[in-house]
C-alpha cells in the first residue's frame, strides 16, 4: 500500500501480529510503522553497505517537510557525503556551540559587582554590621561605576589598575589600599570557584603611593595624665561608661576587646582575665588557632572597679552592656567621654601608648610590656626563641601600673 497524503499516512496501521510495517511514499520515502510511533524513513547505500536515513516523526514532521529534508539527504549522497554521518557531526558541531555559549552567557552574568556582592553575602557574618555596610559601600561608591559591570573573566590588571590609581588621586591613598585589598579577596574568591585562571591584579605597594601612619592620639606628659585621671573620677556620665573610663587605663588592652568584653572571661577570684582569639583583633598566629588567648592579669584596683560593675552588669552578657539590649557599648562611648573632658589628643586606645611609653622609660622588661599589649613579634628568628609567656613578671607590672596611676591621680608620685 502506497501513501500519498498525511491523512493516509495518519489513517496507516501496524497489521495484526506484526512489530512493524512500511508503507512507500515516493522516490524511495516509506513511512515506518511500529507500536511505538511514525517514521519518516529512506534507504540508501553508502561505500556498499546498506543504511537508513531517518527523516523525522509523524506527525511531528509533515510528508511535506519528510520530503524536503530527502532532497537534502540525496543531494549529500550525490556530493559522496554519508548523510548520516554529516548529521551526527553537525549535532556535534552544535553541541559544542551551545557549550560556548553557556559558558559565555555564565561569563557574562558573573560580572565583577555580582562576584563581589556574592563573596560578601559570604563573609558579612564573620563582620559587624557596620564594617560589613562600609566595605559595600566603597565598592558600590568605587568600583562598581566602574568595572562592576564587566565580566570578572575578561578583567585585566590595567582596568583593576585603573580604578586604584583613581580613588588615590582623589587623595584617598588610604581608602585605595583598603580598596585594593578587599578587590583582591573578591578575585581570590573568584579563582577559588573556578570563574578565573590567573587574578587580575599587580603589586599594589608598587602602585599605590604609600600612606604616612598617624600616631595614635595619646598624651604621655605624667602631669597631664593625672589631670585626665582626675577628670575621670570627676566625670558625671552613666555608670556603666565612668566603670569604663576607669578600668582601660588599668588593663592596656585594644579598645575592640574592651568594649566587646564578656563576663565569662573573668576569674575576680584569680584576678585574671581571658580574651578568647575571636574577640581579638586576630593576628596571622590567632587565625591559625582559634584556641590561642590573650592572658590579662589584673590589679587589686582593676578588680575592685569589676566588683562594683558586676552588681549593676554581672547577670547579662556583656561587661559594658549598651542601652539598646543585647549589644555591647558603642565604638564611640569612650572617645566622646574623653573629649567632652576637653582632652581632644587624647583616644581610649591611646592608653595602650602611653602604658608602654610609661613602662619602658621605667626599666620594664620590653618583651613583658610587649606581651602585655598581645604584640607579635615581627623578627621570625626572635620569636621562635622567644616564646615565654611573662605571666608571673606581668603581674607584677601591672599591679605597679595601677598603683603608678593612682599616684598621678593624686599628684603624689611613686617610684619603682
Amino acid at each position: 500500500m502506497a501513501i500519498k497524503t498525511d491523512m493516509q499516512a495518519k489513517a496507516a496501521k501496524l497489521p495484526t501480529g506484526k512489530r512493524k510495517a512500511k508503507f512507500a511514499v515516493s522516490d524511495g520515502l516509506f513511512l515506518l510503522v511500529t507500536k511505538s510511533g511514525k517514521y519518516w524513513k529512506y534507504a540508501y547505500s553508502f561505500d556498499g553497505k546498506r543504511k537508513e536515513a531517518s527523516l523525522g516523526v509523524y506527525p511531528k514532521v509533515s510528508m511535506k517537510v519528510a520530503k524536503a529534508k530527502l532532497q537534502d539527504v540525496k543531494a549529500s549522497l550525490a556530493d559522496g557525503i554519508d548523510p548520516n554521518q554529516k548529521k551526527r557531526a553537525e549535532r556535534q558541531a552544535n553541541i559544542a556551540v551551545t557549550r560556548q555559549q553557556r559558558k559565555q552567557a555564565e561569563e557574562d552574568a558573573n560580572t565583577f559587582e555580582v562576584v563581589a556582592r556574592q563573596w560578601h553575602t559570604t563573609h558579612e557574618n564573620r563582620w559587624s554590621d557596620k564594617h560589613a555596610k562600609t566595605i559595600l559601600r566603597r565598592f558600590e561608591l568605587h568600583v562598581f561605576p566602574t568595572i562592576g559591570s564587566i565580566p570578572v573573566a575578561q578583567l585585566t590588571k590595567s582596568q583593576v589598575a585603573d580604578v586604584l590609581t583613581a580613588i588615590a588621586a582623589r587623595g584617598t591613598a588610604e581608602i585605595a589600599k583598603r580598596i585594593a585589598q578587599i578587590t583582591r579577596q573578591v578575585l581570590e574568591y573568584a579563582s577559588d570557584r573556578g570563574l578565573i585562571e590567573a587574578i587580575p591584579m599587580g603589586n599594589v605597594k608598587t602602585l599605590l603611593p604609600q600612606c604616612k601612619a598617624k600616631p595614635m592620639p595619646a598624651i604621655t606628659d605624667s602631669k597631664r595624665i593625672g589631670v585626665l585621671l582626675r577628670s575621670i573620677y570627676a566625670y558625671e556620665g552613666s555608670f556603666v561608661v565612668c566603670q569604663a573610663l576607669k578600668l582601660l587605663p588599668l588593663v592596656a588592652v585594644r579598645s575592640g576587646e574592651f568594649r566587646t568584653a564578656e563576663w565569662s572571661e573573668f576569674d575576680l577570684e584569680e584576678a585574671l582575665w581571658t580574651i578568647p582569639a575571636a574577640h581579638r583583633k586576630l593576628t596571622k598566629v590567632a587565625k591559625a588557632d582559634p584556641a590561642n588567648v590573650h592572658l590579662v592579669p589584673l590589679s587589686t584596683q582593676a578588680v575592685a572597679i569589676l566588683r562594683e560593675l558586676h552588681q549593676l552588669t554581672g547577670s547579662g552578657r556583656y561587661v559594658f552592656p549598651s542601652m539598646r539590649r543585647g549589644r555591647p557599648m558603642s565604638e564611640n562611648a569612650i572617645n566622646v567621654a574623653i573629649h567632652a573632658m576637653g582632652f581632644d589628643d587624647m583616644v581610649g586606645h591611646g592608653w595602650r601608648a602611653v602604658f608602654s611609653t610609661s613602662l619602658n622609660e621605667q626599666g620594664f622588661n620590653p618583651d613583658a610590656i610587649e606581651r602585655q599589649l598581645a604584640h607579635t613579634e615581627k623578627n621570625v628568628v626572635r620569636a621562635a626563641y622567644n616564646r615565654g609567656d611573662y605571666l608571673g613578671e606581668r603581674k607584677q607590672m601591672m599591679q605597679h601600673w595601677a598603683d603608678y596611676l593612682d599616684s598621678l591621680r593624686s599628684d603624689v608620685l611613686v617610684g619603682r
